[in-house]
């Protein structure tokens, strides 16, 4: 396999994670922050300032047990050792078809 002919699909991948990390933490912190903002118990700079810290230590503390989850006990990636550019195409389009990114919970 050619790394070149499937770079374009890491690079999408990358960017519609990038999109749905964003959308996804927006909603989150709307949720946690609406009320002490409403309130103002915090100004809305300081709800972004402490929104960005904690969001991103999060991500970065618990993100690699998220992928864990998915690469031990959801989908047995071991299938896909001979396939490799398929599991790359359907995470990417499993990525795409998220429909309830902004559902709230």
């Amino acid at each position: 396999m050619a790394m070149d002919e499937y770079l374009w699909m890491v690079i999408l991948g990358f960017i519609i994670a990038f999109i749905l990390a964003f959308s996804v933490g927006a909603n989150d912190v709307a949720n946690s922050f609406g009320t002490a903002v409403g309130s103002g118990v915090v100004t809305l700079k300081q709800a972004c300032i402490l929104a960005s810290i904690f969001e991103t230590t999060g991500s970065v503390l618990l993100g690699a047990k998220v992928g864990e989850t998915i690469r031990k006990g959801i989908i047995d990636v071991n299938l896909y050792n001979d396939t490799v550019e398929i599991l790359m195409a359907g995470e990417v389009s499993a990525m795409v078809g998220r429909d309830d990114v902004t559902a709230d919970s």
